[in-house]
């Protein structure tokens, strides 16, 4: 065995490599069949061109199938996105929920599902499903942030979620400050970060925020809107 040449033992190795990928499939064609017993004697060029030949095809299909399920689950993910924009959470839940099997560690899809789950979870009249599509929904925006820290999107998503929904405005504040250190001017957390000072009692920080909306945004309506909901904190008319 050791005057064995090396690219004797490459063509060996080559061989039960074959063997262990495609062992499972050599009832379904029968130039695998051949190989699942092969002798340790070193094959023939012919030999090793076959099974280059075997690898290169089966690795198309492997391309092929993967390429399959990146393009499912781009499909899912419009789908998702589309029963979103129709109001269709269930259905748009269902969809996401499919494509996040596919591609787990995409932020985008895990988004997507805390926004369908938090619908859900306000339309609910039973305390039990609320509870149930809410912690979802969490747990979703907590995974796109775990992928992607700085996903704007999710971090907005999931402080909404404590303020709005949950009745947790102190875990919003961290999230709301980490969207505001990658975007200053993103006032709708800066409205957020307002409510959720305004339920923890911070009245200071809250009219704060609203005076960081007054000076960054560009839209008369929302400086005004601002302008109103400082004015009431102050203990003014609006």
């Amino acid at each position: 065995m050791r005057g064995l040449r090396a690219g004797t033992w490459l063509a060996l190795l080559t061989s039960a490599l074959v063997v262990s990928l495609f062992g499972s499939c050599s009832r379904e064609d029968p130039r695998l069949q051949s190989m699942v017993n092969l002798e340790p004697v070193a094959p023939s060029p012919e030999r090793i061109a076959e099974l280059r030949e075997l690898v290169d095809e089966y690795g198309e299909v492997v391309a092929e199938k993967i390429d399959a399920a990146y393009r499912q689950a781009d499909a899912l993910k419009l789908l998702g996105q589309e029963y979103i924009r129709q109001q269709l959470y269930g259905p748009a839940l269902d969809a996401l929920e499919e494509a996040t099997r596919i591609q787990p560690r995409n932020n985008v899809l895990h988004y997507l599902t805390g926004v369908a789950a938090g619908y859900l979870g306000k339309s609910q009249s039973r305390e039990e499903a609320r509870t149930r599509y809410l912690t979802q929904a969490e747990r979703a925006y907590r995974l796109a942030v775990e992928i992607e820290p700085d996903y704007i999107d999710a971090l907005y998503g999931l402080a909404v979620l404590y303020v709005f929904e949950l009745d947790e405005p102190m875990k919003a504040l961290t999230h709301l400050e980490h969207v505001l250190a990658v975007s200053e001017g993103h006032v709708p957390s800066l409205f957020v970060l307002a409510r959720a000072h305004v339920a923890l009692g911070n009245l200071d920080d809250a009219i704060g925020a609203y005076d960081r909306i007054i000076v960054l945004s560009g839209d008369d309506a929302t400086r005004r809107r601002a302008e109103r909901n400082r004015q009431l904190l102050l203990g003014g008319s609006p």
